[in-house]
């Protein structure tokens, strides 16, 4: 009998209990169960929050905040970009050039000094070609280049120096040549 006691109290506290918390116990035959109502009964909880709490954010009084453009201003346009073509490189011009040939006990040097005039105002830089084969590349506004190189008495050497950027490509090459003899 004290076993039966203590279910029977056990029962008792928890029914009274349940009723404290005002959920509905499961003795109604055909009701929902405890985890049922106890599920419907939150999402009632929830949904009531939900319409007592306005939806609106309230700025304080001293809140600064953004003036609304008017309805007779004009819509903002966009600028136009600029469509206009990069202006092509300028050739530099041959100022002058000085050469002289020497031997060196083992072959003959040829000493180039090749000057000339930058034409160009967008330029990223000079290339000196020898003979067809890029020998420099110098920096823009570049006006001079001293090349020393050994050949042969009698081979002709060919020079060439052009201005370059990457819209452009290349300018139109000032060329000179010579020859040790």
């Amino acid at each position: 009998m004290k076993k039966l006691n203590k279910y029977w109290i056990l029962g008792f506290a928890l029914a009274l209990g349940l009723s404290a918390c005002n959920l509905p116990t499961s003795s109604v035959p055909n009701s929902l169960s405890l985890e049922e109502q106890a599920g419907t009964l939150a999402a009632q909880t929830v949904s009531a929050a939900q319409t007592q709490m306005p939806t609106q954010t309230r700025l304080p009084a001293n809140t600064p905040t953004l003036a609304r453009p008017s309805k007779t201003s004009a819509p903002p346009t966009a600028s136009p970009t600029s469509t206009a073509a990069p202006h092509p490189l300028n050739p530099p011009s041959l100022k002058k050039y000085d050469f002289s040939c020497s031997w060196n006990g083992t072959n003959t040097e040829l000493q180039m000094i090749i000057q000339w005039t930058d034409k160009s105002d967008n330029e990223q830089g000079f290339i000196v070609l020898r003979d067809g084969t890029e020998i420099a590349n110098l920096l823009p506004n570049a006006t001079n280049y001293t090349d020393i190189f050994a050949v042969n008495t009698g081979q002709l050497v060919n020079y060439a120096v052009a201005a370059y950027n990457n819209e452009s490509g290349e300018s139109e090459a000032i060329t000179l040549s010579t020859t040790c003899n």
